[in-house]
């Protein structure tokens, strides 16, 4: 796939989508110093040259009550055909709401959301039954913490503010439910498609959105960029700590939080205890990075395992 090379413009305005994927031509031309039409133009032909995917939006789970956790599969012979059937029947789970398949150390990784540890138990169970018969290993993290940070990289700065995940429990009536699922679908989906979709009026739908972002139960509206055109690799990275103590562990968490390749940094409970995900123009930097860290926190990390994201089978982040 040819890449596609982007100059300072567009560098610019898929920072500002990232930031915030609902904000309008007009504001990020006002932003960057550019005419509300060059920005549009930009836009559409990211967009039309398959560069930006989608925009997602990015849901806090823990205000909804609801528990994210992710079951990594390790297959033991198993053709393509088999596994893009086993990944079709996969699809069809409602708690599924990310599928990844892999190459390290899992060859596919399944985020589901649930309600309580009941659902949990079942949809795990019913991920290992469908998949049962090619595993040669499984294993289970449940999300404890998140922060999020905007693709700083594609300036070569870091947002230092990230999205975190946390707070009191929100309840949700069936029209935020409605919102929510929508936005999960297109975060940049006029509203007035969205007031035509729920048979409701701009005056509701634009209250109930600022609402949702105002009580934290949108975390915020990103991209989804297509790696292989902009010569991007996504690495997953699973860091077991044989030293947890609190002072070095909030040190490196401050240390991976303030890489600007960093887009995403998990803590999670399970055989591992941090999911930090990376994106690099360059693998050789993403290694040096990676031995930096090891060097600098070499008496807390007992060892890294990397994952390469090679495609992704379903990605929604809100299925209720």
């Amino acid at each position: 796939m040819p890449k596609t090379v982007l100059d300072p413009k567009d560098r610019k305005i898929l920072y500002e989508l990232d930031k915030n994927a609902r904000i309008t031509c007009s504001q990020i031309a006002k932003k960057i110093g550019l005419s509300k039409e060059v920005v549009n133009y930009h836009i559409k032909k990211l967009e039309d040259d398959n560069v930006i995917t989608n925009y997602h939006t990015a849901v806090n789970y823990f205000k909804l009550n609801l528990i994210h956790f992710k079951v990594c599969l390790r297959f033991n012979g198993i053709s393509l055909k088999t596994e893009e059937e086993i990944y079709s029947e996969l699809k069809k789970i409602p708690q599924i709401i990310w599928i990844a398949k892999c190459q390290g150390s899992w060859d596919s990784l399944i985020s589901c959301t649930v309600n309580n540890i009941n659902e949990l138990d079942k949809i795990k169970d019913k991920i290992i039954s469908i998949t049962n018969p090619y595993i040669s290993g499984k294993s289970i993290s449940i999300l404890s913490g998140l922060w999020s940070f905007p693709r700083s990289y594609l300036l070569n700065k870091k947002e230092t503010t990230p999205f975190t995940i946390g707070g009191e429990k929100c309840k949700l009536d069936k029209t935020d439910l409605k919102i929510l699922k929508i936005l999960s679908k297109d975060a940049r989906k006029p509203v007035v498609d969205i007031v035509r979709e729920i048979n409701s009026s701009v005056k509701i739908v634009t209250t109930r959105i600022k609402k949702l972002i105002k009580n934290g139960i949108i975390n915020n509206f990103r991209l989804v960029i297509n790696y292989d055109k902009l010569g991007i690799t996504f690495f997953k990275t699973f860091f077991y700590l044989k030293n947890p103590d609190e002072k070095r562990l909030n040190q490196l968490l401050k240390k991976l939080n303030s890489n600007e390749n960093v887009i995403h940094n998990l803590k999670v409970i399970g055989d591992w205890d941090l999911e930090p995900e990376f994106e690099f123009e360059s693998k050789k930097d993403f290694q040096r990075n990676i031995q930096n860290i090891i060097d600098e926190f070499s008496d807390i990390i007992q060892k890294i395992d990397v994952i390469n994201i090679l495609k992704e089978y379903k990605y929604t982040f809100f299925n209720k």
